[in-house]
């Protein structure tokens, strides 16, 4: 076996066990398939810093400390056969782990109007720049570990069942889709560069926690909000640590990490809150969905919007002004 194959192996068999690449082929087409489809944590290029290797070993040894919390275990084992990711999505990840052609896997997405919707959406925008009606075509372009994450999203947004105001369904689903968009265009306008195949989904899924927290728990859900609406100063994060002991991020990443998608798009969930924590490898990802993501929930709705990080813009090397200017925000 090749090591692509090994580490989806060792991910199969020890699924606890971190998986890193170090390799001197940066083009290498194994190391991106490895790290899109989650059997690798992350790769590193040779020569290689030994510092810089202690500091991202340090960092997941940290993220995966957060995953070790015994609340966040508890309510995660109590939602080990979710009943929001159900029948589309169980059958195109099996199709996905049989080698199912593209055909078999597009004729499942299509018994499911919303869903071919959805990727057919993803593949006509202007980020793939792909015309096309065929969900089969779809596939090929977007790549499995891409479809997966929208049939992913999908399940979940439409199996929820939302009834703690402002929250609802519908700006749910609109706030997860424009991070999205707003956080392509960030890469391709403002910072010159493609969004990493690893990252495609990032903005659809980041906020998948406070979707999950929303369904299962709205008693104490709506107590968060009170508490939040009360003392508006105070994130929404420090309310649900100290409401629910843990907070909607790291729920979100941990069932990411869980479902074995791509660790920039855990890392994203965790970390969209924070994106300058000592724990995040990739700043500049995480960064900008953390920008896109408030920008979307100021779009969508000004309430239960947390504070912007502006350290981020310098990291970036772009400033505020022109990323408001950019997704048509009003200017400050």
């Amino acid at each position: 076996m090749d090591g692509h194959q090994f580490l989806k192996k060792v991910k199969t068999l020890y699924p606890g066990t971190t998986r890193l690449i170090l390799s001197g082929y940066a083009n290498e087409q194994e190391i991106l398939d490895s790290l899109i489809d989650g059997s690798s944590n992350l790769y590193l290029f040779k020569p290689w810093d030994s510092e810089d290797i202690k500091k991202k070993i340090a960092q997941i040894f940290e993220a995966r400390q957060i995953f070790r919390n015994q609340i966040l275990l508890d309510l995660a084992n109590g939602l080990e056969n979710l009943s929001l990711v159900t029948g589309i999505y169980n059958a195109v990840c099996q199709l996905i782990d049989h080698d199912a052609d593209a055909s078999a896997i597009a004729r499942i997405i299509e018994t499911d109007p919303a869903v071919t919707a959805a990727v057919l959406r993803i593949v006509n925008s202007a980020f793939y720049n792909v015309k096309t009606g065929s969900v089969a075509q779809a596939i090929t372009y977007l790549g499995l570990p891409v479809v997966k994450s929208i049939v992913l999203s999908c399940s979940l947004y439409k199996s929820a069942n939302i009834k703690v105001p402002p929250f609802s369904i519908a700006r749910l689903t609109n706030y997860a889709t424009m991070t999205n968009f707003f956080m392509t265009q960030i890469y391709s306008e403002l910072l010159q560069k493609q969004v990493p195949d690893a990252l495609a989904t990032a903005g659809l899924l980041h906020n998948l926690g406070l979707v999950i927290c929303l369904h299962y728990f709205p008693e104490i859900y709506k107590r968060v909000v009170e508490e939040r609406l009360q003392q508006p100063e105070k994130s929404l994060l420090e309310f649900e640590k100290e409401t629910i002991g843990v907070t909607h991020a790291e729920l979100g990443g941990y069932l990411l990490n869980w479902w074995g998608l791509p660790y920039p798009i855990v890392e994203c969930a965790l970390f969209y809150h924070e994106p300058l924590h000592n724990a995040v490898m990739d700043k500049i990802a995480v960064s900008v969905v953390h920008v896109a993501s408030y920008y979307a929930r100021k779009t969508v709705t000004h309430s239960m919007v947390d504070a912007l990080d502006i350290r981020v813009f310098p990291l970036l090397n772009i400033t505020q002004r022109d990323c408001e200017k950019l997704l048509q925000v009003p200017q400050r």
